[in-house]
């Protein structure tokens, strides 16, 4: 509904955890709490190395498509090459026929 909600707000919803209190330029004092919360979250009975194993897991389709999508644009961007259009450009700028924004 486009209304501003407040951080008390956001924590009662659990839509966030919590809030920490730090000041801009505080980020080693941020760092330390984020650290410390992972701590007491993770406590003795979490193994890390499975939480690391399910996030792979769970990110793995996502990833999967974001280096199919690198491998598409390389393969663009190769097509452009060969067909010349790049140097056409360059030879543009190099002769003054064409501006360059920087």
């Amino acid at each position: 509904m486009s209304k501003k909600l407040t951080c008390e707000e956001l924590v009662n919803v659990g839509y966030i955890n919590g809030v920490m209190d730090v000041k801009p330029g505080e980020d080693a004092k941020f760092m330390d709490l984020v650290l410390k919360e992972v701590d007491d979250r993770l406590g003795k009975h979490l193994i890390p190395d499975s939480l690391m194993g399910i996030k792979k897991l769970i990110r793995r389709p996502e990833r999967e498509l974001l280096d199919a999508q690198g491998v598409a644009e390389v393969f663009g961007g190769l097509e452009r090459f060969v067909s010349g259009v790049p140097q056409e450009q360059f030879r543009k700028i190099a002769s003054g026929e064409k501006k360059h924004k920087l």
